[in-house]
């Protein structure tokens, strides 16, 4: 195998465990979302809202943050879109970071 054959096959590994790092990172941190979220609705199925979450992103992009704006809309939570998103961003982080250890 070649010199480029290599660098190739090694460059389609990454990517393919960053995309797999990303999409566990999200699922966990939709789940974590989704706790936050049925906590702040006072809603008493916070495991099984968790786990819808966690994999809501996999049926549309952006699923986790539509379901959660929509849910708080009924249920009369005031929480800017900006808010939401911030909330996001940091709990993927730390998520992220825990997985790296």
């Amino acid at each position: 195998m070649s010199a480029l054959k290599k660098r190739a096959y090694a460059l389609e590994n990454e990517f393919a465990y960053q995309q797999e790092f990303l999409f566990k990172a999200q699922a966990r941190r939709n789940a974590l979302l989704g706790l936050w979220a049925a906590n702040t609705m006072q809603r008493p199925d916070g495991e099984a809202y968790a786990r819808e979450l966690a994999v809501a992103d996999v049926g549309a992009p952006d699923g986790a943050f539509n379901r959660i704006r929509a849910d708080f809309r009924s249920a009369g939570v005031n929480c800017p879109d900006e808010e939401l998103r911030d909330r996001m961003v940091v709990m993927l982080k730390d998520v992220a970071r825990d997985m790296r250890g």
